[in-house]
C-alpha cells in the first residue's frame, strides 16, 4: 500500500505503423501542414515577382476584401520562418501604386 509507482518516461517515439496517441499525431500534422503551406507561399511568390499583370490581377482580387485580410493573417501565421516571403506579400497588400 506505501509502494509508488512511478510514471513511465516518455521514452522514443512511435515507430511507423506503431499506435501514436492523439497529441502527437495532431503535432506532426500541424508541422507538416506549416511546411506545405510555407510552399505554396514561396511558389505564389516567385510567380507573382516574375510577371506584372498576374501581380496586378492579384492585388485587384484580393486588396481591400475580407479575402485578402484572411489571406494575409494566414500567412502571418504560417510564414514566421520566411521574413522575405512574408514582407513580399505585406509590400503586395500595403502598395497604393500597385507596382
Amino acid at each position: 500500500m506505501g509502494e509508488q509507482t512511478e510514471r513511465p518516461a516518455r521514452g522514443r517515439p512511435p515507430k511507423h505503423g506503431e499506435a501514436m496517441s492523439g497529441a502527437s499525431r495532431q503535432s506532426l500534422y500541424a508541422k507538416a501542414r506549416q511546411l506545405d503551406m510555407a510552399e505554396v507561399a514561396f511558389a505564389l511568390k516567385t510567380v507573382l515577382a516574375r510577371s506584372r499583370a498576374e501581380r496586378k490581377a492579384f492585388i485587384e482580387v484580393y486588396k481591400g476584401t475580407i479575402s485578402g485580410e484572411r489571406f494575409r493573417r494566414g500567412l502571418g501565421r504560417m510564414l514566421i520562418d520566411e521574413p522575405d516571403t512574408l514582407a513580399f506579400f505585406d509590400g503586395l497588400f500595403s502598395s497604393d501604386d500597385e507596382k
